[in-house]
């Protein structure tokens, strides 16, 4: 789903369980397809260039730069500034109020901030907003206070067939565009299979997430 495009920048919800990048193991990944669907709409050849990247199983807000330069500009300022994204989620367990993580991973400073939106059979509602960028960083920190995501097996969680990724999502992200002085705010909508797991098991009414 495609939430912001221009000449400089694509702004897509990716679904759970596409890679960003190509592997061996994979069979489509999305910057081979955002840039077969820049090509075709320009008629010339373009490479779509990743400036974040979302775990495999992690959907939501990503942002590619429609040429190297627009990709160095947007590389260097989340490099130095981050991006202000917000995460919702669903893990094992009752989460009570809010609250932050700061825990160290690889050795680097780490800080996830974290508020609960809804509990409900066994299992809680977050917002989460990671404050620095480490490497499967809410994901880990989750695990680590003992409510891991639920679905994401590799960090202590239950397997849960009926997602096709973990409940994780990108939901809104803000950054300079690389036009001066234009902010961008995007939101990718919660995927079907984590919308209906929230309802099924967080009390959350069908209404309330639409």
């Amino acid at each position: 789903d495609l939430l912001w495009q221009d000449d400089k920048l694509l702004a897509i919800s990716k679904p759970a369980g596409l890679a960003m990048h190509p592997a061996a193991e994979v069979d489509e990944n999305l910057a081979d397809i955002a840039s077969d669907w820049l090509e075709k709409k320009s008629n010339h050849p373009v490479r779509a260039y990743p400036v974040n990247r979302l775990d495999r199983g992690t959907s939501g807000v990503v942002l590619l730069a429609t040429s190297s330069s627009n990709a160095g500009i947007l590389g260097r300022q989340v490099k130095e500034e981050g991006l202000d994204k917000i995460y919702l989620t669903v893990v094992e367990g009752l989460v009570e109020g809010e609250g932050e993580i700061n825990q160290p991973l690889d050795g680097k400073e780490s800080v996830s901030r974290y508020r609960c939106l809804a509990n409900g059979e066994n299992c809680s509602f977050l917002l989460v907003q990671p404050i620095t960028g480490r490497t499967h960083q809410i994901r880990r920190h989750l695990s680590v206070i003992g409510h891991p995501v639920v679905g994401d097996k590799r960090y202590d969680a239950q397997p849960l067939p009926t997602l096709p990724g973990i409940a994780l999502h990108s939901f809104r992200t803000r950054l300079q565009h690389p036009t001066p002085d234009t902010q961008l705010t995007l939101c990718a909508p919660l995927p079907r299979e984590l919308r209906e797991l929230i309802i099924a098991r967080c009390g959350i009414s069908k209404g309330a997430l639409l």
